[in-house]
């Protein structure tokens, strides 16, 4: 089962299924995750993948355009975007 760990809080969740950094943000504020967009438009919602990244779906294609805009690295994720795969590991993310 995937653990998901937000730096800036330490707020940390087991993903049994995996899912939605975004659900996760919305069942819990101590995750610590601003949204503005919710859709990928206005970047907001930045993430650093610090360890974990093979836990993560690829980036969606919206996610890939606006990053590439914002001249983001490859470790750089979106909250509204990111799904966690089901599967054992840890994932460390980190609010820009």
């Amino acid at each position: 089962m995937p653990r998901l760990v937000f730096e800036r809080t330490g707020f940390a969740v087991d993903l049994p299924e995996g899912g939605a950094v975004i659900d996760v943000c919305d069942r819990d504020i101590r995750a610590g995750v601003p949204f503005a967009c919710r859709h990928a438009n206005c970047g907001v919602c930045r993430l650093d993948v610090v360890e974990g990244a093979e836990h993560c779906a690829p980036r969606t294609d919206w996610e890939e355009e606006l990053l590439v805009w914002l001249k983001e690295p490859e470790g750089t994720r979106l909250g509204c975007q990111l799904r966690i795969l089901a599967g054992d590991g840890l994932v460390r993310l980190r609010v820009r």
